[in-house]
């Protein structure tokens, strides 16, 4: 009897802390959600997704509006899972929404952001990350990558692949002394598509995964 009541007891406590941890991943995914920008109306010129595969996720994504009327935006990825991701995620996004509206251009910004990560960032944790500012009226977009996947432009009926840039945020703060590379992208009446390994690694309803040339038959597909 003893012996029951101590294995039932020792169940109870292993429960109670199993619902604890639960409700924190829970509120920690609340607190997430929250930091994401709200939906936009159908004619603002950037919209974006973030679901995760589970309760917290290392993406995130942002979009600020400037006070000249510009829009500064950004798509990331941390590495690993679980709530050391989530937390380097929660401190990447702050910093960008704090930094997007005193730095002039995507590649300051984002040398900046790698240097605030470099004084407190984990060992061996590094974030993935593109930065860019759409000018609306000219329809031209500046980009600076941080070894994310390379954005695609979907334009007249083809794909073209965005390539270049330096490797991922808080690895060394001397890669990132001179600034990140900028590039311009002409839009004209094309689409700028950004997105972490989460979709090129999805798989499709045969059980392929997308990869890169997945992503651009989908882009491709649904052009309209």
């Amino acid at each position: 009897s003893a012996a029951l009541a101590l294995i039932n007891a020792r169940q109870a406590a292993a429960m109670a802390e199993q619902e604890a941890f639960r409700r924190e991943l829970a509120l920690a995914a609340d607190i997430q959600r929250a930091m994401l920008p709200p939906p936009r109306p159908d004619d603002f010129p950037v919209h974006g997704i973030n679901r995760p595969a589970r309760g917290v996720s290392g993406d995130f994504f942002d979009v600020v509006t400037l006070a000249d009327g510009r829009i500064a935006f950004a798509i990331a990825d941390v590495s690993g899972k679980g709530m050391n991701a989530a937390l380097l995620m929660a401190k990447t996004a702050s910093l960008f929404r704090c930094l997007a509206k005193r730095l002039d251009g995507p590649g300051a910004l984002l040398a900046a952001i790698d240097s605030e990560l470099a004084e407190t960032n984990s060992a061996g944790m590094f974030v993935t990350m593109v930065a860019g500012v759409l000018d609306p009226a000219a329809r031209r977009v500046v980009l600076a990558n941080a070894g994310h996947e390379p954005p695609l432009l979907l334009q007249d009926g083809r794909v073209q692949s965005i390539d270049g840039g330096l490797p991922p945020l808080g690895i060394d703060p001397l890669l990132f002394a001179d600034g990140c590379p900028e590039c311009e992208v002409d839009l004209g009446g094309g689409t700028l598509a950004l997105f972490t390994d989460g979709l090129t690694e999805a798989r499709d309803e045969d059980g392929v995964m997308l990869g890169g040339d997945g992503i651009e038959a989908l882009l491709l597909r649904h052009a309209a």
